[in-house]
């Protein structure tokens, strides 16, 4: 199917439209394009525009926790307004709960929000079944040697007929704008280019194991152009790491994105408040990791943290005007 060539954006703004708060004009052009296209990733169309890694601007996501059948539009609608770009499903802490449905993904592309399904470490066949459903990424954690990253990149793409090598993945209709049924491996191929792959980098053989990492590395570059995202996990990084002195597994992470920039392979990670009631406090990490190569950043808050946080913010004046007051 042929897709329009977006323009290359030259800023972080550039990516969500222009604008803050993100207007009418734009949610009425990404529910057009989603219409026209229901396979298609605005992630991933971002990331083919881009003459590099390096050279693109960063892309702002968040992990969403909020159980599947509590999922409102209202609330999607505010997350993209406020210029989020992509949505990570818990599907591995938050199990059956954090695993999104057909109508759940389509509302999130629908609004620009790219979602990529988190699944739990012994998934296979369940990273087919929910770019099926509509997902435009899954994710899989907890990698420690390259056969697990190369059963995993067998389980997001369908195999070529009458190929012999395994494959964990089998063929299942999808539907074109047109509500037509893509049916055909060629047809269902060419639609799931527009997936990726999230790596977690989160042990120390990842992060620690230099010519292991290099060799994961090589094999996501090797997936293809945009295809793959190395993705650091520093709250796990730093539970299997623990023995790990000073400064030592900060670098590590920092390197890995620096490392995957230079291969051409997209990173991020997930970037914490220093004073966990003030989301200001991550500036901080959100300027190191772009430096060091990082564009797909996750604030250290779950999506069910936005609302408390906007309600704050919202009830804060009347405080202070109450105590100004003595009252």
């Amino acid at each position: 199917m042929k897709r329009a060539a977006p323009s290359v954006a030259r800023s972080a703004l550039d990516l969500v439209g222009g604008t803050l708060p993100v207007g009418a004009s734009e949610f009425a052009a990404r529910a057009h394009a989603y219409v026209m296209d229901p396979c298609r990733s605005t992630l991933k169309a971002a990331m083919d525009a881009s003459p590099s890694v390096r050279e693109s601007p960063p892309f702002l996501g968040i992990f969403c926790d909020i159980p599947w059948h509590q999922l409102r539009e209202s609330e999607v609608k505010l997350w993209a307004r406020a210029g989020f770009s992509f949505i990570i499903a818990d599907g591995e802490h938050s199990a059956q709960e954090g695993r999104l449905g057909r109508e759940q993904f389509s509302m999130l592309s629908r609004h620009g929000l790219t979602p990529i399904q988190r699944l739990h470490r012994e998934a296979r066949s369940a990273h087919g079944d929910a770019l099926c459903l509509g997902a435009r990424g899954t994710m899989a954690p907890y990698g420690s040697n390259l056969d697990h990253l190369t059963e995993y990149l067998q389980c997001v793409d369908y195999p070529n007929p009458g190929a012999a090598t395994p494959h964990s993945r089998g063929g299942y209709p999808m539907r074109a704008g047109d509500y037509s049924v893509i049916g055909t491996p060629k047809a269902l191929r060419a639609a799931e280019a527009e997936t990726t792959a999230w790596v977690q980098f989160e042990t120390t053989e990842y992060l620690l194991d230099a010519q292991l990492q290099s060799r994961v590395l090589e094999t996501m570059a090797a997936h293809g152009p945009n295809r793959t995202v190395a993705f650091v996990g520093p709250l796990d990084a730093a539970m299997t790491s623990g023995h790990v002195a000073g400064n030592a597994l900060a670098e590590a992470m920092d390197g890995v994105m620096g490392a995957a920039a230079d291969k051409g392979v997209w990173s991020g990670r997930v970037v914490a408040a220093t004073a966990p009631e003030d989301p200001e406090s991550a500036y901080d990490g959100f300027a190191r990791a772009i430096g060091a190569g990082g564009r797909m950043l996750c604030p250290g808050y779950l999506a069910s943290d936005l609302a408390y946080y906007g309600a704050r913010a919202v009830a804060a004046p009347f405080f202070r005007a109450a105590a100004d007051a003595g009252l």
